[in-house]
């Protein structure tokens, strides 16, 4: 006779399968929020001219 104090097996794996749910989700939203964010930072920047994105490229123009 099973212990009643104990879940099914079947609700065990529901259990799982909602908690898996639940982080991937966190994971997509911070992931999503992040490159929002950021696209905003970098329009941002361009729009008050300190761009930062290219500082570590040589000018894509000829200075001679």
């Amino acid at each position: 006779m099973p212990d009643p104090n104990q879940p099914s097996p079947r609700r065990l794996g529901r259990a799982g399968i909602y908690i898996v749910a639940i982080v991937l989700a966190v994971f997509v939203f911070i992931f999503f929020a992040r490159n929002i964010w950021h696209g905003e930072e970098l329009n941002e920047d361009q729009a008050t001219g300190q761009n930062l994105s290219n500082a570590h490229a040589e000018p894509a123009y000829d200075t001679n």
